[in-house]
């Protein structure tokens, strides 16, 4: 009984390092598709939200402290 535990125990570890290697590979191969050149990995939508955001917390960080400049 031990030993059909364990061998279950030892298959169910390969297939996931199996599955580790391949998914490694997979991301591999869309972050390096040319080796002299890496592709990030985030999307343009993202860092164009990212971007979006930044800029609107700044803008309100200056008028917040421009209101406060302006009520002392």
């Amino acid at each position: 009984m031990t030993n059909k535990i364990n061998l279950v125990i030892n298959l169910s570890i390969l297939a996931l390092l199996i599955y580790l290697a391949v998914a490694v590979k997979q991301l591999q191969e869309k972050v390096f598709p040319d080796p002299d050149v890496m592709i990030p990995l985030m999307s343009y939508d993202n860092s164009k939200q990212e971007l979006e955001y930044n800029i609107r917390q700044f803008l309100n960080n200056a008028l917040t402290q421009a209101i406060d400049e302006q009520e002392k």
